[in-house]
């Protein structure tokens, strides 16, 4: 029996070192945890200081962009009417051209029968 007093006192001192083992191992990822969060609430700050300083910069361009777009609407809409008049203007010519084509042969006729 005090062989298997012995072995079961072997056991627990075991166990008891590798409770300890386990606590330093979770105290070391405490810390390191907490350096890890410390380091990333850094950063973050960091970003956030870098977020608000991009913010005041667009501030002004915002306005600006408020100032130009009624500028660039009319300009879209200057396009559109160019362009709807150079398509008028082309179908036009066009007829024009049709005409001229269908009426060409007796108008040279009639200017050659003159001269006959």
């Amino acid at each position: 029996m005090p062989n298997r007093l012995d072995e079961i006192s072997r056991v627990i001192a075991n166990i008891e070192a590798e409770v300890r083992n386990l606590s330093a191992s979770v105290a070391d990822v405490r810390r390191s945890s907490e350096e890890q969060h410390r380091e990333n609430r850094l950063k973050l700050e960091s970003i956030s200081e870098r977020v608000e300083k991009i913010e005041a910069d667009m501030k002004p361009l915002g306005k600006t962009v408020a100032t130009m777009e009624p500028i660039v609407a009319g300009y879209a809409v200057t396009r559109w009417k160019i362009a709807g008049a150079f398509a008028l203007g082309t179908s036009i010519i066009t007829a024009l051209g049709w005409v001229v084509s269908l009426f060409a042969g007796k108008i040279v006729a009639s200017v050659v029968s003159l001269f006959r």
